[in-house]
This record gives C-alpha cells, structure tokens and sequence, in this order.
C-alpha cells in the first residue's frame, strides 16, 4: 500500500497493516447493521481488499482465509444475503451474533437466528462456511447453554465451532488444558469430534488500568498460541482483540498503543510467524507425568524446514534435556523476541534453557529432537495419613463463607477460580496477618525427600503468587532451611502517556516454584513465606494505581513431595 495513505478503519480499533506483518491472525470484519446493506458494503470495501492482498497469501503452507461477522445480530435476512453475496469470493467464513449466550438460551439462537443465517449464507453459495455459537467463554458456566445449542441441533447448522476463551486459559497451562479438553468432549458427545473449531475474540490486558504490565500480556499470549496450536487451532484461527488503542479503556487489550507503539503480543507474534513460516504443526512433545506439568512444546514441519517451539509454563527458566539425532554439534535456537543462538550438542544431548516465553529451534537438514521426560515418582503428599497445618486460623480472609479446607493443597486439582467460577473453586489462603507466614506438610512417617514443588497461582486479580519464601524440614526438632527463592518485584512508579499508566511493573509472572535438593530424611516439611504479591500485582503500587489486585496473603494451589528421582 501507499505509505503516504492510511488505511481505512471502519472499526476504529482495527489496523489491518499491522495484522498482516504480524500475521497476528484474522481480522474480525464485522457488519454493524445488516438493515443497512449497501453502506456496510462500501465501508468494507478496502479493508477486506487488503486483507486479500496482503494476508491471504504470505503463507504457501498456512492456510488463510477471511472471516465476517454480524455482532449485532443478522434479523434482516435480506440484507445478510446481499453482504454475503458480494463478498462471497474474498471471504469464506461468516458468523452470526456475538455471544449469543447473552440474551437466548442454546436452542433459543438456534430456532430464531441461526438456523435461517445458515439458510442465507448457503444460499449464496453452498462451500461458505458458517461459523458458531461464539460464546463469551466455554467453561462449566457456559457448558450448560452449549449442551441446549447441540441438543436443538445446533452443530447442523454450522460448519465451524467459533467460541471465545474470556478466563478460558489466563496465563494457566491447567485451566487452558481444561478448558480444550472440556469443549472437546462436548463436540465428541454430539459428533463433532473434528469439526473445524476457530476463536473469534479474545485478548490480554498490557496497560491492566493503572499498571503497565507487558509481561501478562506477552506471556499469557505465547501460552495461547502455542496450546490451541495443539488442538488443532492454528494461529490463523484465532482473532486477538483488540489490535489499536481506540479510547475503549474499560478493557484495554490492545497492542498498539496511541502514539503508536507496540505492547508484547505484536513483535512476539511477527517472531513466531516467522518462525514457523511454511510449517505446521506435527505433534506435541511428551514432557513426562510431571513434565507436562511445567512445559509445553510442539514440532512444526514443513516441506523445507522443521521448527521445535518450547516454553514454559510459569516455572522460571529452567532446563530440559533434549536427545538429538543428526545435524552436527549444535542446535540453532532463536528467542521469542528474534535473538539466534546455539546449543550445543554433546553425545547426542543439549541442555535447552526454557523461558516463559516461547524459544524456537530451527533443526538443521537431518536434524531431530526428543525431550527426554520428565518423571518424579511417587508424590508422598498424596499418601493416606499426610497432614497440614498453616500459621493462620484456617478461615478464608477475604470471605469467611468461602470453603477453605487445607487439605486443597494436597489433592492434586491445581484449583483456578476462573473455570468453575464457585466458591469452592478458590484455591486455599491463609489468614496470617504479615510475614512471615508459614504452612506445614506433615507426612505420616518419616520419608527420604529429594524435592518439593510448590504450586502458587497465576497471579492476576485475587489470586496471587510467592515474592520470597524459604523450603524448610524437620530436622531433630529444628527447623533447617534447604532452598530459596526470591523473585525480583521489578515494579516501578512511572508514568507513561500513551497507556495512562502510573506504574511499569516487569514481575516474573512465575506460579510454579521446584527445589531439588540432596536428599534428607524428614517427617514434616515447612514453607516460610517472606513475602508475597498482592494478589495481581507485585508491589502496593498496583493497587494503588488501580490494577487488578487481591489481598496481600499465602494463596496455594498444591504441594508436593518427592523422592530421590526415579532410577
């Protein structure tokens, strides 16, 4: 395009130049008012006439394609089949109303709205696809409203499942798996196991209010992308929102900023296109019982090339083993961020250090991969007779009538508010007044231990996470430090015009805290906190400039005690 000519935005957080650099993803092109068919048509003209230009055909292995959506609602049935029909070579995909859960119920949308939008799209041309229900979430508070849409024979009138993820996945490898795997079994139930499945709005925040906190948004992005990778919703599939900062600041998910300037999810994005260009995906990798705890990674191929992407989830920066076969001495990695680099290979081994953020390896011509996985043995605090104890009183502190029982931390469930959206779904918080505060595992007898993984919560809101905390055991009656973690608060008081934020806060995001350690002989093991977010934020200054934070307190989601490492 003409760079002296801005491109035409008929929706004023739309940028399509940035999209299609990016390869971000499809834009959501959307009909505000089907009654009125002509101007809609002429006010989409350029911005779908670029997309064809400029997105369509970037990719020779990735295959794109155009989406329009009628959020409003599509009661005039007329006026949705003259849009289709002129659009009808560019764009393949249409979607009704959005979130239709609010306002009808499953079998409602289906009898007044879908079932004659399918009509009018086929109409127009039978090998459209139609595109549904797209629900806010799709977790156990909508699941009811997608088992009413399927029963009233909802799946016959769509060819693609659209949904959106709203506190689907939040930066949390377990509630993202949940959430997959649960929309999963409902297809299944009705027969639609393989039936193509698109998200259509979505996005993390950068600017949360007050507080500048790009690594949320950076992180929890990655994360997304590279699990619906793993089932079967590649990232042209999947529509971010918004893409520019349009002055609608009661959820500013943007990222590109009023000056202009990019938040997180666009640079990792162009990497990442970049990055599997002319690939897509093959298989996941096997990280292990407890490896798949941590990481998540996937091998890309393609006709020339063959890409392995890992990250981690939320656990540090830690390493993992690869076996290599072929290739030469060294493995060449490139970061999230674009920086290249090189493992090196020793019998057939490389030490990969995995962020939280995606690094790629670009395998050479004969060059393979395998993680080798990740096994703790047996988990000693899940053994009959385990007990705990903490250093507060047991009552939840934020609300007295919110199940708290200790024992959450020992029933391998990793509880996330966010995906049954219940009071019992919280995880377990101590009530202790100031640091430190201390919980206490207590197994039934004493034990070799060798390694303790403590499982905090993706901070955000409420929930919160450890700052600084020390790994203790029983030790003839004293109490005897065996490992530490501080994580560095990296929050700052500044101001920044463009997102109207009054702190920069670069806090780790870490949840997931293993010490490995020689092994010792104990009956009781402690966790001394020192300090501990506010539950989204790192320091007091969040709160303060109006992020989405919690109280100051211990919130945990699981325990657990391991032996010497398997032999």
């Amino acid at each position: 395009p003409d760079p002296k000519q801005e491109m035409p935005r008929y929706y004023p957080s739309m940028d399509q130049v940035s999209r299609a650099v990016t390869g971000m993803g499809p834009q959501r092109h959307a009909v505000q008012n089907a009654g009125k068919a002509d101007e809609e048509i002429k006010r989409m003209e350029a911005t779908i006439a670029y997309d064809r230009q400029e997105y369509l055909p970037r990719d020779p292995a990735r295959r794109r394609a155009l989406m329009v959506a009628f959020p409003n609602g599509t009661k005039d049935i007329e006026g949705v089949q003259k849009i289709v029909g002129h659009f009808k070579d560019a764009v393949r995909y249409w979607e009704p109303r959005n979130e239709p859960n609010f306002g009808a119920s499953g079998a409602g949308f289906v009898k007044d709205e879908l079932t004659a939008f399918h009509a009018a799209v086929k109409a127009v041309d039978p090998a459209l696809k139609v595109m549904g229900p797209g629900t806010v979430s799709i977790g156990p508070q909508l699941q009811g409203w997608l088992h009413d849409f399927f029963r009233a024979g909802g799946g016959q009138y769509i060819d693609v499942f659209s949904f959106h993820i709203y506190n689907g996945i939040n930066g949390d490898l377990q509630l993202g798996r949940w959430a997959m795997d649960g929309l999963q079994a409902i297809l299944s139930r009705y027969g639609y196991a393989d039936i193509e499945k698109w998200q259509t709005e979505q996005g993390y925040f950068a600017a949360v209010y007050g507080s500048y906190q790009p690594r949320l948004q950076g992180r929890w992005t990655m994360l997304e992308m590279m699990l619906f990778e793993q089932y079967g919703i590649p990232k042209e599939h999947n529509h971010l929102w918004y893409d520019v900062s349009h002055g609608f600041w009661d959820f500013p998910t943007w990222w590109e900023n009023d000056d202009g300037g990019y938040n997180p999810a666009a640079p990792l994005m162009r990497v990442m296109s970049e990055e599997l260009y002319g690939t897509t995906f093959a298989r996941a990798f096997d990280f292990g019982k407890d490896g798949n705890k941590l990481y998540l990674g996937s091998l890309f191929s393609g006709k020339e090339r063959n890409v392995a992407a890992f990250m981690n989830a939320g656990c540090g920066k830690p390493q993992i083993t690869l076996r290599v076969t072929g290739g030469g001495g060294a493995l060449r990695t490139v970061s999230a961020f674009g920086v290249e680099g090189e493992v090196p290979v020793a019998d057939g081994v490389a030490r990969l250090v995995v962020p939280d953020l995606p690094v790629y390896v670009e395998l050479a011509a004969g060059q393979a991969v395998e993680v080798e996985p990740i096994v703790w043995g047996k988990n000693l605090a899940r053994q009959p007779g385990r007990s705990a104890a903490a250093s507060g009183s047991g009552a939840h502190p934020a609300d007295k009538n919110i199940p708290n029982p200790i024992n959450k931390l020992f029933n391998g469930v990793y509880e996330n508010w966010y995906w049954s959206q219940r009071p019992d779904g919280q995880p377990w918080m101590d009530d202790t007044q100031g640091f430190p505060a201390w919980v206490e595992v207590r197994l039934p007898a004493p034990a070799t231990v060798a390694r303790v993984v403590i499982f905090a919560c993706v901070p955000w809101q409420w929930q919160s996470t450890l700052v600084d905390h020390e790994l203790q055991y029983d030790k003839d009656g004293q109490w005897v430090t065996l490992d530490f973690i501080t994580e560095p608060l990296k929050t700052f008081g500044v101001y920044s015009p463009p997102t109207r934020t009054s702190v920069d806060s670069y806090f780790s995001d870490r949840s997931i805290f293993e010490h490995a350690f020689a092994p010792v002989t104990t009956a009781k093991l402690r966790v001394l906190v020192h300090n501990t977010t506010f539950g989204g934020g790192a320091t007091a200054l969040v709160p303060e400039a109006g992020g989405q934070t919690g109280p100051q307190q211990v919130m945990l989601r699981e325990i657990e005690v391991y032996g010497p490492p398997p032999v």
